[in-house]
C-alpha cells in the first residue's frame, strides 16, 4: 500500500511538472512576432495539460479551475498574476468562429466575468466592479488560436474617461479614446442585459460585421457602482487590440 502510494505521489508530481513546464511553454507574444508553431501553446496547456490533469487526479493544474459542465477552462497568464484568461474546453480558433453565433452557443463573457475573483485575488486587493474589464482580440491582433477572453482590470485612463463621458444606453456612438489608437464604437447596457451574448450583439449590430467578425475586438467594461451596475460594451472593428484597454498590473 505504501509503496502505491509513493508511485501514485511520484506520478502526480512528475504530470504536475510537465504540466507546469508546459505552462511556462505557453508564451504571450506580439501577434506579429507568434510563430505559427507557437499559436497553439494555449489550446496545448489547457486541453492536454489541464483536461487531463483534471481527469487523472481532479486537480486541474496549472489552470485554475476546469469547468466540464460550463464548457470552460481558466487559468492565471504567464507572469500577470492579476490576468486571468478564460478559454473554451472546445477546439475554436477565435472571434471569427460561426460556433459562436449559434443560437445555443453558451456566453463566455458571462462566464469570464464570474471568475473576476481570481483577479482581486491576484492583485492582493480588493476591486470595485469598475475596476474590471474583459477583453479579446481581433485574429492579427492575436497571438494564439483558441479562443481566449482577457479578464483583468480596466486601464485607469479609460475609467476617468468613462467617469467623464457617460456613454449612451442601449445606443451604439463612435468614440476616439487617446492614446490608443484603435476608434472604437461604444454603448451601455445594464447587468440583466449581459445575458445577450456581446460576440451576438456586435454581430447583430455593427454593419457587416457578421460576415467579417475576424476584424473585431472586442471589450467589456464594468460600469457604475453597487446598486447601479451596468456595462460598457466596447467594438472595434478594425482588427484592432482591445486588450490594449486593460491594465494587467492592477
Amino acid at each position: 500500500m505504501i509503496l502505491r502510494l509513493l508511485r501514485l505521489g511520484f506520478t502526480l508530481a512528475f504530470v504536475a511538472a510537465i504540466a507546469l513546464g508546459g505552462l511556462a511553454f505557453y508564451r504571450v507574444t506580439r501577434a506579429e512576432d507568434a510563430r505559427a508553431s507557437d499559436r497553439d501553446d494555449l489550446w496545448l496547456v489547457a486541453h492536454n495539460l489541464c483536461a487531463a490533469m483534471d481527469r487523472l487526479t481532479g486537480l486541474p493544474l496549472p489552470c485554475l479551475k476546469v469547468d466540464r459542465e460550463a464548457g470552460f477552462i481558466v487559468l492565471r497568464a504567464p507572469m500577470d498574476h492579476a490576468r486571468v484568461l478564460v478559454v473554451p474546453i472546445r477546439k475554436i480558433p477565435g472571434v471569427e468562429s460561426p460556433l459562436l453565433l449559434l443560437p445555443d452557443a453558451p456566453n463566455p463573457w458571462t462566464y469570464a466575468w464570474s471568475q473576476r475573483d481570481y483577479v482581486a485575488n491576484g492583485a492582493g486587493r480588493p476591486l470595485a466592479w469598475s475596476d474590471y474589464a474583459l477583453a479579446i482580440n481581433s485574429r492579427r491582433a492575436r497571438t494564439q488560436d483558441q479562443l481566449h477572453i482577457h479578464v483583468s482590470c480596466v486601464d485607469p485612463r479609460l475609467k476617468r474617461y468613462l467617469a467623464r463621458h457617460a456613454p449612451p444606453r442601449d445606443k451604439w456612438t463612435t468614440i476616439d479614446l487617446a492614446p490608443w489608437a484603435d476608434r472604437y464604437r461604444i454603448k451601455r447596457i445594464d447587468e440583466a442585459g449581459l445575458r445577450r451574448d456581446p460576440f451576438k450583439i456586435v454581430a447583430e449590430e455593427s454593419p457587416g460585421a457578421r460576415a467579417n467578425m475576424a476584424a473585431h475586438s472586442l471589450a467589456l467594461v464594468g460600469y457604475g457602482e453597487a446598486d447601479a451596475r451596468e456595462f460598457v460594451l466596447l467594438d472595434a472593428g478594425g482588427y484592432g487590440h482591445a486588450e490594449e484597454l486593460l491594465d494587467h498590473r492592477c
